[in-house]
């Protein structure tokens, strides 16, 4: 059960980093391939979790631990633990490191790109239809709303979204087609982007 809290915890941390860096419409064309590199990268990192408190978990430095709390500790660890980086090296005027977190990365990296990738066409489309549905006036007032009622800004971010909106809709300099993609795509995914 124990080794079960400690993938638990580390895939439960990973889909919170994943949900984190990517926003993913509901309609996607290749929602297979998004699924099975989001499940893939959340399951290696639960298993190899569970190997190192497989190797580790009976440390006599541990042992009096509550087992639950150990295997958490462990879970959390984990993630922890493919950060270190042993020692960085400076190659050709950068700075590469060695250690642990080279390889996390490169692997991260790896999944992230292929998930962006997919998470960019489906947002592309999403955006492209509302966009094509609606005028730049309704378009303004839903993102106008949507400042107003996200109950996670603070004070400050709402002003300053509204200051970019405003920005926006007044850029003379951006066709009335691209202030609709900018628009559309805020409401949809909270992101703002230059027109």
């Amino acid at each position: 059960m124990e080794q079960l809290v400690t993938g638990a915890t580390a895939a439960l941390l990973t889909l919170f980093d994943l949900d984190r860096t990517f926003y993913v419409p509901s309609k996607v064309q290749r929602k297979i391939a998004l699924y099975s590199w989001w499940t893939s990268f959340i399951l290696v990192n639960g298993a190899l979790a569970i190997l190192l408190y497989q190797i580790f978990g009976d440390a006599q430095s541990l042992s009096g631990w509550n087992p639950y709390l150990r295997a958490l500790l462990f879970g959390v660890g984990y993630l922890a633990l493919v950060r270190l980086k042993f020692a960085t090296f400076t190659y050709q005027g950068s700075s590469v490191p060695f250690g642990l977190e080279a390889f996390y990365d490169a692997a991260k990296a790896f999944v992230f790109r292929r998930i962006n990738t997919i998470a960019i066409q489906a947002r592309r489309d999403e955006t492209t239809e509302l966009a094509s549905s609606k005028t730049l006036k309704d378009l303004a007032s839903d993102a106008k709303f949507a400042i107003g009622a996200d109950a996670l800004l603070s004070a400050e971010e709402k002003v300053s979204r509204q200051k970019w909106l405003l920005k926006t809709l007044q850029d003379a300099g951006t066709t009335e087609e691209d202030k609709k993609i900018t628009l559309a795509n805020f409401i949809n995914s909270g992101q703002m982007m230059d027109g």
